[in-house]
């Protein structure tokens, strides 16, 4: 039996399944038994399986990304020049990233010293890049925001307040900018509808058609981008 986190809900009618981030969840009724929840788990193993490895796979493809390759900036890989230096300093040079880590680092700590300078970056380029894409976005759907801000989530791409502020993950950085698009739209759609009703959904089909295909975007590339 594999290890998994059991999350039961008065709202659920019967058992499911779902792997995030890595782990097994079992969802279940609160009457649902143990016995039930293992059988059931049982005649799911070779799903089980494929998933947990399927997601594995995707977070060694992201680290080594990052690490060797290069880094995701919309959605296109940057390629990376990695130096000793007597500061450490992070900039973008044409179509290559060049970062130079301070010699004071040891080989040990270099990892999450990288780390570490790579979400800073992204966090302020976000900082700098959406205030300007929502402004192109709320003058097409005449929706106002009160202000914008870059967050760093691990379970959400956006928000949006009962004041109108706007939040946004700096993760989505390194999805296509037509993902992203779709994010901000349905952000600024909550500024008319504080809801997922039909009449919001409909406000965000009408402004962004690519809808449906950036939510299964998003939904089948969440493990990489918020690895």
């Amino acid at each position: 039996m594999p290890p998994y986190r059991l999350l039961r809900s008065q709202r659920r009618s019967k058992l499911a399944l779902q792997v995030k981030d890595g782990e097994l969840l079992v969802r279940a009724t609160p009457t649902c038994t143990q016995s039930q929840i293992e059988h059931f788990i049982g005649r799911k193993m070779a799903w089980i399986a494929r998933h947990l490895q399927q997601q594995q796979q995707q977070l060694q493809q992201a680290k080594r990304c990052i690490v060797h390759d290069g880094v995701l900036l919309f959605d296109q890989v940057i390629p990376v020049e990695l130096k000793r230096s007597s500061r450490s300093a992070i900039q973008l040079d044409g179509d290559r990233l060049l970062i130079d880590c301070s010699r004071r680092i040891s080989d040990e700590q270099l990892p999450k010293r990288l780390q570490s300078l790579l979400d800073s970056w992204y966090q302020q380029l976000a900082a700098d890049w959406f205030p300007q894409r929502v402004v192109l976005w709320q003058h097409k759907m005449q929706l106002f925001s009160t202000a914008v801000r870059v967050k760093k989530w691990r379970r959400r791409w956006g928000s949006c307040s009962s004041k109108g502020e706007l939040e946004f993950n700096w993760r989505l950085m390194m999805a296509p900018e037509w993902v992203i698009d779709y994010v901000i739209v349905h952000e600024l759609a909550h500024l008319q509808w504080l809801d997922h009703s039909a009449s919001f959904w409909q406000l965000v089909r009408r402004h962004y058609d690519r809808m449906d295909e950036a939510r299964q975007w998003l939904q089948q590339h969440q493990f990489v981008l918020m690895a």
